[in-house]
């Protein structure tokens, strides 16, 4: 899932994020989302938003939409986490 997060697996971002998804929404029901998962987050708003002084984003951020929902997905099924 992690190679579809860089720039490497630029043709498989749109299904890693809807994987993402969908395992947090549905894997993640009643636990606490796992460490590993956690540091997807991170990632994702990588690829969108870019590194500290980018002035144009990522190389994804067409794909801000679908990011929005799952981390959204993370703060849903994990909140204290989160915090």
């Amino acid at each position: 899932m992690m190679h579809g997060l860089t720039p490497d697996g630029l043709d498989a971002i749109e299904d890693a994020i809807d994987c993402i998804t969908l395992l947090i929404y549905y894997g993640a029901t009643g636990v606490k989302i796992a460490p590993t998962l956690w540091k997807l987050v991170p990632q994702m708003l990588y690829i969108t938003a870019g590194k500290e002084g980018d002035v144009d984003g990522g190389f994804a951020f067409e794909q801000l939409a679908q990011v929005v929902v799952a981390v959204e997905n993370f703060v849903q099924k994990d909140p204290e986490t989160f915090l």
